[in-house]
């Protein structure tokens, strides 16, 4: 087992331990709540305990699958049939208004780069309306050019999250805010049953 791996295992277990302890604290709060009632009524003050107990062993044994559970890799899912991009990959565009790369933080995790349209970084907009963890690198003139690279997907526990990556004049690669492209059932569920990829008209426009 190579270093790198050995530190994973360690943190996850690290993570084990600590979701265990919060979730286990939570259902032993339950578990004593329910076991105070019957306490009250039966007479038999163990109750509270012997709930608590009761009540903190699923709370203890979920927090420590959660902690161990290792969650897919990131999947480059360009080519598939099933997703039908392939034909959306490698076109070219061009901004008709100005727009921002910016990295977002959600969480404990890394901080992605994103290219988002003026609603999500321009106070002036009128819908103006900031992502949270939102730090802005640079803004950048409308007739800004870019090329559609990839299609990536992310399995998390109860959703599958799908991004598109897009390439700059000056080699950046940015995620794609889903408000720079056309509504579809990929990244728009729910509001869309098109299978098509596209770009909103109002935001980009084929590239000469």
């Amino acid at each position: 087992m190579t270093y790198p791996k050995i530190v994973d295992v360690i943190s996850r277990i690290k993570r084990a331990g600590v979701l265990g302890l919060v979730f286990g604290l939570f259902t032993a709060v339950d578990g004593s709540i329910l076991g105070a009632i019957i306490a009250f009524f039966t007479g038999v003050e163990s109750c509270v305990w012997w709930f608590a107990l009761i009540g903190a062993a699923p709370g203890v044994l979920l927090g420590m699958a959660l902690g161990l559970y290792k969650l897919p890799p990131v999947k480059n899912v360009t080519l598939s049939p099933e997703c039908n991009f392939s034909s959306f990959c490698g076109t070219v565009w061009k901004t008709k208004v100005k727009v921002a790369v910016a990295t977002i933080q959600q969480g404990s995790r890394p901080a992605s780069v994103y290219l988002l349209e003026p609603h999500s970084f321009d106070p002036a907009h009128p819908k103006y309306t900031p992502p949270y963890g939102m730090q802005i690198i640079e803004v950048l003139p409308a007739g800004t050019r870019l090329r559609i690279e990839r299609l990536l997907m992310k399995e998390n526990f109860n959703w599958i999250d799908l991004w598109v990556t897009a390439s700059l004049d000056d080699g950046k690669i940015v995620r794609l805010s889903v408000g720079l492209l056309a509504k579809n059932r990929f990244i728009w569920s729910g509001w869309s049953d098109s299978k098509d990829w596209g770009v909103d008209p109002d935001m980009l426009e084929k590239a000469e």
